[in-house]
């Protein structure tokens, strides 16, 4: 009976809980952040510094298509960020992203638009740029935005 308690404690998380995390932003430092997706619809995102709260605020990220959350430091400026994405409403075959940058000044995270197109879509990082997918008559396009321009 134990372990079917257990068993079902453990699926649940998984299905339930897979996007929420703790983000190790920098553990020179000793800031943390925990990202909570409810419902599909609000982020809550809390910044932590030894152990203290020092910001937390929700984000609305409602989408009709399910939200996922990346973390990774896209401006190489050694604290981690994140990305909530969902697909594209239309056939599903492109990653439409909202990119979160940490800001140590103000130790939280604020969300930056793209230079070029309305949206990030199917970002990535190449070298020392962030590549955004646009598009210019339905032609998609590479716009290559410099790492070091994201802040």
């Amino acid at each position: 009976m134990k372990y079917a308690f257990f068993f079902l404690f453990v699926f649940t998380k998984i299905a339930f809980g897979c996007d929420n995390d703790i983000l190790d932003v920098n553990s020179a430092k000793n800031i943390s952040a925990k990202v909570l997706l409810k419902d599909n619809d609000s982020l809550e995102v809390s910044v932590s510094e030894a152990g203290k709260q020092v910001n937390q605020e929700n984000v609305d990220v409602s989408s009709e298509k399910k939200n996922h959350i990346t973390f990774e430091d896209y401006n190489r400026d050694g604290y981690k960020d994140f990305s909530i994405w969902h697909l594209d409403e239309g056939m599903g075959t492109y990653k439409i992203y909202r990119l979160f940058l940490f800001s140590p000044a103000d130790k939280k995270f604020k969300e930056i638009k793209p230079t070029c197109g309305d949206n990030f879509v199917n970002v990535r990082i190449e070298g020392h740029d962030l590549i955004n997918m646009i598009y210019d008559d339905n032609t998609p396009k590479s716009c290559s935005i410099p790492l070091k321009s994201l802040k």
